[in-house]
Parts: structure tokens; C-alpha cells; sequence
């Protein structure tokens, strides 16, 4: 058998090893470069503690803390700030992440794996005795298991925030309905971003003469942009694919733990806002972002516009009637921001008022 081993900081000739009750008020996944500068440096400040700092104190029962866990690996940080931006009283902690798993465990999934241990005893007992070959709906109760399974799915339900109510329906009548569910409703955030597209343009030449024939492009102006807002939407619409069809991208984003249970779908799209064609980022929301989540989902947005969605989008042509167009979510050479749909409207209505 394999050794079990953890990553810890063990202290030469302790003094004792007193306790006082922790308790956990929000679980917070960082980045890993993140997590890792902090298991380094724990005295600097970090964005997470400050949109959490007001749930971290001390009473006589117990610190009131969150556990900050590297978002790709195992471990975690507990964090009693003290009213600040960055770790006052920390603990580093072991496998949070299964910890976390463990806090997330409902009663009926520990019920399935006592079951499977109790199992597991019972044929090694008997294989001791001689018997090698077992029917599994012999050693176990399937219409047990059917039942802990329903209750598991139930359970886990009821703990998400983005759920209202959940709760098992079986009648045992076969093929009806055994599960019911009720989810919140989502709140919708939109982001604008300018678009950067481009135009090829076929270069004529003289076949007598070596010189090569080659494409160029050109950029295009604002106005010229809005001819072609609906081959562009025609176009994120083909390019969209089956998984994306209720998520979007958020569909490959399942690793992105700081967010994910927070944000429902991301769908880009683009918008027509006063004599400008806009890229727009479309997120449904559960509940509220904190500050460090919203500082987040903007930040993995600026990575799929210039890195992940938009930079496959941008190499799929678009054929137009003009020749084949090139869109870009994103531009280096520009002053390129995504901006709040709120704060883009209100900074336009103010550019408009100015210039009346």
C-alpha cells in the first residue's frame, strides 16, 4: 500500500497543541499563482480578504474565518483577517480541498459508503472461507442503494445556492417523475467591448510579371462595421457548439472553481449601442458577486476575448458580398476595455449631453 502524505509545517519541540473552534464562514478558490504567493508572503493583501474581510472576527466561541484553497491543487489557507486586507492570523491547512469535499458530503452519500465498506468486509470474509465468486444483488440492497442515491442528488441540490427548493417525489411507480427541483432566478450582467474587424482585400496582378499574389486587410471604420452586424451574429451563432447551447462558454470553464458556482452561463454576442457595433459578453448571474468575484469574471472575460473564445473566433472567416471579414474581440494596438453595460451607457448619454 501507497503511503499517505500531506504538505505541512511541523514545529521543533512544541509547546503544546491547543485548539479553539474555527469556523469556516465562506470558502473562497484562488488561482494557484495567487494561492501560491500567499503561502509565501501571508502578510500581503489580497482582494479576496477585503470582499470577505467583514465575515472574519473572534468571539468567545471561535474565529470566524475563510479558507482560501489553491483553486489546482490541494491545499488551503485559514484566514482570520481582523478587520483587514490581508491575513492577521492564519493557518496553513492539508488537503482543504478534500476537506472541503468532506463539508460538501451529504448524509446519504456517507450512508452509500458505509454500505460499499460493509460490502467490501463481508466478501472478504467470505473469500477467506474459500468462496471466490459473488452476485453483487446478493451482497446488496439495490432498492437501498436506488433510494440513497435519490436523497444524494436531493441533498446536493439543496445546498447550492442557485436552487431553491429540491426534494424526492418517488411514488414507486415506474417512470414518473422522482425528483423535483426549483431553481432562483438569474440576474443578467451584459459587458461591452470594442470590436477590431478587418477585411480582405484580393490584390490583382500581372501573371507575366514574378510578382507573388497575396492578400491584405484592411481595418474597418465604425460605419462600415454596422453593414455587416448580421453575417457577424450569423457568424457566433455557427460557431457556437452543442455544449454551449444553455451555458455558452462556460460550458469549458468547469476548472474555474472561484466563479463557477456563481456564474450560470457567458454568451458572446454583438450589439448595435448608438453608431457603434460593440462585442458583448451576455453572463447570467446567481445571486451576487462579491468584489473579488466580480474583479474575476471580468478578468476571465478579458482572457476569452483576447485568448480563449475570441481568439478562435477571430480566425474563422465571414464571407460577405465584399469579400471574407475578420472579427476580433480584442485589440492590443488599441485602448481596448471591457466595460459594465451600466457604466458604457451612462459614459456615452454624458458624451451625447457634451456635445449637444
Amino acid at each position: 500500500m501507497n503511503n499517505y502524505f500531506m504538505s505541512g509545517k511541523l514545529m521543533h519541540k512544541a509547546s503544546d497543541h491547543n485548539t479553539k473552534r474555527c469556523e469556516v464562514e465562506k470558502w473562497v478558490f484562488l488561482p494557484h499563482s495567487d494561492f501560491e504567493r500567499l503561502k509565501a508572503n501571508p502578510y500581503q493583501e489580497h482582494e479576496a480578504i477585503t470582499a470577505a474581510r467583514d465575515l472574519m472576527y473572534e468571539d468567545e466561541k471561535a474565529y470566524h474565518c475563510i479558507m482560501l484553497i489553491d483553486e489546482h491543487g490541494d491545499d488551503g489557507l485559514l484566514i482570520e483577517a481582523e478587520g483587514f486586507d490581508y491575513p492577521r492570523l492564519s493557518m496553513f491547512v492539508p488537503d482543504a480541498a478534500l476537506i472541503y469535499e468532506r463539508y460538501k458530503t451529504s448524509e446519504a452519500e456517507l450512508k452509500l459508503h458505509d454500505m460499499i465498506r460493509d460490502t467490501v468486509e463481508k466478501i472478504v470474509e467470505l473469500a477467506h472461507t474459500g468462496k471466490t465468486d459473488f452476485t453483487s444483488v446478493d451482497m446488496i440492497d439495490m432498492d437501498e442503494v436506488e433510494s440513497l442515491v435519490k436523497n444524494a442528488i436531493v441533498q446536493q441540490l439543496s445546498q447550492r445556492d442557485d436552487i431553491i427548493m429540491a426534494k424526492n417525489t418517488d411514488i414507486g411507480v415506474d417512470f414518473q417523475p422522482d425528483i423535483h427541483v426549483e431553481a432562483k432566478e438569474l440576474t443578467e450582467l451584459k459587458f461591452y467591448c470594442p470590436l477590431k474587424v478587418q477585411r480582405e482585400i484580393q490584390l490583382s496582378y500581372d501573371e507575366d510579371e514574378d510578382d507573388e499574389c497575396f492578400d491584405e486587410t484592411e481595418e474597418l471604420s465604425d460605419f462600415e462595421v454596422l453593414e455587416y452586424q448580421s453575417e457577424i451574429s450569423d457568424a457566433i451563432e455557427a460557431y457556437q457548439c452543442d455544449d454551449e447551447e444553455n451555458r455558452g462558454i462556460m460550458a469549458y470553464l468547469g476548472d474555474r472553481k472561484r466563479f463557477v458556482d456563481k456564474v450560470y452561463s457567458i454568451f458572446p454576442s454583438v450589439e448595435k449601442v448608438g453608431e457603434r457595433l460593440m462585442g458583448v459578453f451576455t453572463c447570467q448571474i446567481c445571486g451576487e458577486l462579491d468584489s473579488y468575484e466580480y474583479d474575476e469574471l471580468l478578468h476571465e472575460l478579458s482572457g476569452q476575448a483576447s485568448d480563449g473564445w475570441g481568439e478562435g473566433f477571430e480566425q474563422h472567416e465571414i464571407h460577405t458580398s465584399e469579400g471574407d471579414i475578420y472579427v476580433s474581440f480584442y485589440d492590443t494596438c488599441g485602448a481596448w476595455e471591457l466595460v459594465p453595460k451600466e457604466e458604457y451607457i451612462n459614459e456615452k448619454t454624458e458624451d451625447m449631453e457634451m456635445s449637444m
